[in-house]
């Protein structure tokens, strides 16, 4: 069978409803992004140290790793699209109520906050996209979510940039949670009729278990997906101020850059993937991933900033839904959201790492020994994966076939 015969077999992934549920990923990951490298300078701005801004940045991912867990008994417990407004729209107004914050003391708590709100909007976002794509294109059909995400994720920091140079940090936080609710309001007219009812006997507390919190079978990808991640939350709170300390201009554009290159490579990786097996994607990812941290580590000028940008978007950008789709096909489809929280306690703890520990490195020791450390991490990770996949790799095959 050719290629074009294969692809001809396949079930249909562009429905409408998938269609408009990219859309409003679009807009929601826009106005969030839009104070994602804002953090660390608006901490700086009420007080506190490069060390504290990093807790600031770092708190949010541990709230909402944290919250992970309750976010998919949540999500496996009522009806996805309810759950996702609902919290869609408090995450936006809690970035709004950014504006009102006085001082850091009162910054801290409302990140954690907020990290919780958030980790139930991010897990349901993803866990109801997945029940629109074909299982047989579910590696695609998540590199596309994810790609939704990049986008705006890509689009929102040079927004968010301009609006603060321009206005003012509070501006910003407005006009990023007005963005958000307004997401949230769209997506009541997505059409929607679960294919993974609620469980027997609706949402209890008492009745929550270890297993509805956490994916045990799941613990390898949730490691292997943090090594990966603190390249992820180092560049997106760290990248804008090492601009300003090396006086690289337009540093921005990395961004943007990330986000045209997974644009154009993510659906291929994705199908590669489906085909070919999550090994196959990921060993080359953490050492192309590694490669464009050394060089964020070493760059003085925009263009190799921006080939770091490139190589990143390869690297982790194919990796990353690989271990996504790795997750959701080892769970049975009533297991789907635990599946996408468990995935994504893995990503907190990388985002964590990074901008906490990354903080406090680059205070003491600059951005150049940070992200060399990421580097490094990622090349550990390489050979972690390197022995599992051989001593694990009949089973990786058969989940991705």
């Amino acid at each position: 069978m050719t290629q074009n015969q294969e692809n001809q077999a396949l079930p249909k992934l562009w429905s409408a409803s998938f269609v408009y549920l990219l859309s409003i990923g679009i807009l929601n990951a826009t106005s969030f992004g839009m104070t994602g490298p804002l953090i660390p300078g608006f901490a700086v701005s009420l007080g506190a140290s490069l060390s504290l801004a990093g807790l600031a940045t770092g708190i949010f991912s541990f709230a909402a790793l944290v919250g992970r867990p309750f976010a998919s008994v949540i999500g496996d417990s009522f009806n996805k699209k309810h759950a996702l407004i609902l919290f869609m729209f408090l995450n936006g107004l809690m970035m709004a109520l950014y504006a009102a914050v006085p001082d850091f003391a009162w910054f801290l708590p409302a990140r954690v906050v907020h990290g919780l709100l958030f980790s139930v909007s991010g897990t349901v976002n993803f866990a109801l996209g997945a029940e629109f794509v074909p299982k047989q294109r579910l590696a695609e059909g998540v590199g596309f979510l994810g790609i939704s995400m990049i986008i705006g994720m890509a689009i929102g920091p040079n927004i968010g940039i301009f609006i603060m140079e321009s206005y003012s940090y509070q501006v910003a936080f407005i006009m990023s949670g007005a963005g958000i609710m307004l997401a949230s309001s769209f997506l009541i007219k997505l059409k929607y009729e679960s294919d993974t009812p609620p469980k027997e006997g609706g949402f209890s507390f008492r009745a929550i278990r270890l297993k509805d919190l956490f994916a045990v079978e799941l613990l390898p990808n949730v490691g292997f997906t943090a090594l990966l991640s603190i390249g992820s939350g180092l560049a997106m709170s760290y990248l804008v101020m090492l601009g300003y300390e090396r006086n690289i201009a337009n540093i921005g554009m990395y961004f943007v850059v990330h986000a045209i290159v997974v644009l154009f490579t993510r659906p291929k990786i994705g199908r590669m993937t489906d085909r070919k097996g999550v090994a196959f994607v990921v060993l080359p990812g953490y050492l192309i991933a590694a490669t464009a941290m050394i060089l964020i580590a070493q760059a003085t000028t925009l263009p190799l900033i921006l080939l770091a940008a490139t190589l990143f978007a390869i690297g982790a950008g194919g990796a990353f839904p690989a271990f996504q789709t790795d997750c959701i096909k080892r769970l049975d489809a009533s297991r789907r959201t635990l599946a996408m929280g468990t995935y994504l306690i893995g990503f907190d703890v990388g985002m964590t790492t990074g901008q906490t520990m990354g903080g406090v490195v680059s205070d003491v020791f600059g951005f150049r020994v940070a992200f060399m450390s990421a580097g490094v991490l990622m090349l550990l990770g390489f050979v972690i994966y390197w022995f599992y996949n051989r001593r694990d790799g009949k089973k990786v095959a058969t989940v991705a076939e």
